[in-house]
């Protein structure tokens, strides 16, 4: 099952988690990324996985609690 979340900032950002990758969709342009390669969010739970936040600047999403962030 996914998580789905959406923020906005200069663009439409939408953040979806499926069972083995992270899915960005940022103004329609979808760019997926495996979790194998962040095992703190495939081994972390839903909530914790809907606690982002985008950077001051736009260019990284933040898990805090989680110690992970994902240029983008």
């Amino acid at each position: 099952m996914g998580i789905v979340s959406t923020r906005r900032k200069d663009q439409e950002l939408k953040v979806v988690f499926n069972d083995d990758s992270l899915v960005l969709d940022m103004d329609g342009k979808e760019t997926a990324i495996p979790l194998l390669w962040y095992q703190t969010l495939l081994n972390a739970s839903e909530e914790d996985k809907a606690n982002w936040h985008l950077s001051d600047d736009g260019t990284k999403l933040i898990w805090k609690n989680l110690n992970v962030e994902i240029l983008i």
